[in-house]
């Protein structure tokens, strides 16, 4: 029970938060006058979506903030990604049921007077609400059907706070529970208030106002066709991380747009120096042989619990997929023959030219006997699969297992795990794609 309170106490506190104003909303009347027809039923099921709706909202734009409670709370900041989607999918779908709801009771006079309902009209506080979903809507939209390029997409969704405005004035001016009660207007005023500041932080203040570290390109080394290697030395205070952590980088280059991604460390904390090695995924990746040394880049983290040394288990296993090897990096090279820790690292590409740091490994391994290293080439051998690891590490039986790669090769190696019974709560995963 600990455990599982641990890894989900994040979205327990969602829940809180949004069942707060719910139990609030039903012991303000006797439920016999909120639920006694078609036409109360209808309406009171309107409020409630809309009141839930509107805090997952608010609640939405306060995790897009990269707070580091966060990055605890939900055990990684990849994870409150998920959350955010997930969450913003269900904040819209109960905002979309709102006014449904609510245009029941006109439907039983005509479907004429509920299509005017769910139409602009002389009601301001009722067109904020409508202009907000058909905004919502026109968002989603382009999200799933529109290809746009990541630095587009991002402009794109920092039209989610204009659109939250719009919530936000319709939850404020229109006659409701909300309005006449105390303890729901303040406590729906403060989330408000909250979401708001962390949407303009994220939309476009946070360029500004953060607590980011000033580093300098000195070296890109172009590792293979696709794969570049960035090492940036401080300017002044140097970032404090765990290896297999990631940071958002902001290359201030003239040559490269200004959004952040995030980019698994490479190097280990006990360099001087950050080193990050980053693969052409992208419009912005493909950018990258315009950066030059000398370039400013304004580095945002750490974040992850990417660890081998979080995990329970000493005996490990280290899947690796491509440029998923990158965490491992910094890995490998905290590792200490006298740790206590049995690791087998699987490194998995098509070809070994595709094998980047492949020498360095290999020297790593030679001084360690307790840390083994393995290729797998697909082009040669086909895909990996645990059989074939367990055959070579004696085993996946009460073993730590860590992932890194393409979300296909997570995937597939994830349910083939489970499959022969290892427990989930055994395989740790570190998407490096999931903006």
């Amino acid at each position: 029970m600990g455990k599982f309170i641990r890894t989900n106490f994040g979205l327990l506190v969602i829940g809180i938060l949004t069942i707060i104003p719910l139990l609030r909303w039903l012991f303000l009347l006797p439920l016999d006058l909120r639920f006694y027809d078609v036409n109360s039923i209808s309406t009171s099921l309107g409020q409630l979506t809309g009141l839930a709706g509107m805090t997952l909202f608010s609640i939405n734009l306060i995790l897009t903030s990269r707070l580091k409670i966060f990055d605890k709370l939900y055990l990684g900041i990849n994870n409150v990604y998920k959350r955010h989607s997930q969450i913003g999918a269900l904040s819209f779908c109960l905002l979309l049921f709102h006014p449904l709801l609510l245009a029941v009771k006109y439907l039983q006079v005509s479907v004429h007077q509920a299509a005017l309902f769910l139409l602009p009209g002389q009601e301001p506080a009722i067109n904020f609400g409508i202009f907000a979903l058909v905004l919502m809507m026109l968002l989603l939209l382009i999200t799933f059907y529109v290809k746009l390029r990541y630095h587009y997409w991002k402009i794109s969704h920092k039209f989610l706070v204009a659109a939250f405005i719009l919530v936000m004035l319709h939850t404020l001016f229109i006659t409701s529970d909300i309005s006449r009660d105390i303890f729901l207007r303040y406590y729906i005023l403060i989330l408000v208030f909250i979401g708001l500041v962390a949407g303009f932080y994220r939309a476009g203040l946070s360029k500004y106002w953060n607590n980011n570290l000033s580093y300098r390109v000195i070296q890109v080394n172009r590792l293979n066709d696709q794969v570049w290697e960035i090492i940036m030395e401080p300017r002044g205070q140097k970032i404090v991380y765990e290896p297999g952590q990631f940071v958002f980088l902001r290359f201030l280059s003239p040559q490269l747009s200004s959004e952040s991604h995030p980019f698994s460390i490479a190097s280990s904390p006990d360099e001087a120096n950050l080193r990050v090695i980053i693969k052409s995924l992208g419009d912005y990746t493909a950018r990258l042989d315009n950066l030059d040394v000398g370039d400013l880049v304004s580095v945002e983290g750490p974040f992850g619990r990417f660890n081998y040394k979080r995990a329970g288990g000493k005996k490990q296993l280290w899947l690796a997929g491509g440029i998923g090897i990158t965490p491992f990096l910094g890995m490998a090279q905290s590792l200490r023959p006298d740790d206590g820790y049995q690791v087998d690292l699987y490194y998995c590409v098509s070809t070994m030219d595709e094998a980047i740091y492949w020498e360095k490994l290999s020297q790593l391994a030679t001084g360690n006997n307790n840390f083994r290293i393995f290729s797998w080439c697909s082009a040669q051998a086909g895909r990996i699969s645990t059989q074939k690891i367990a055959e070579q590490s004696a085993g996946l039986a009460g073993k730590e297992v860590f992932l890194c790669g393409p979300d296909s090769f997570m995937s597939s190696l994830r349910q083939q795990l489970i499959a022969q019974g290892l427990s989930r709560q055994n395989i740790h995963g570190e998407q490096f794609k999931f903006l």
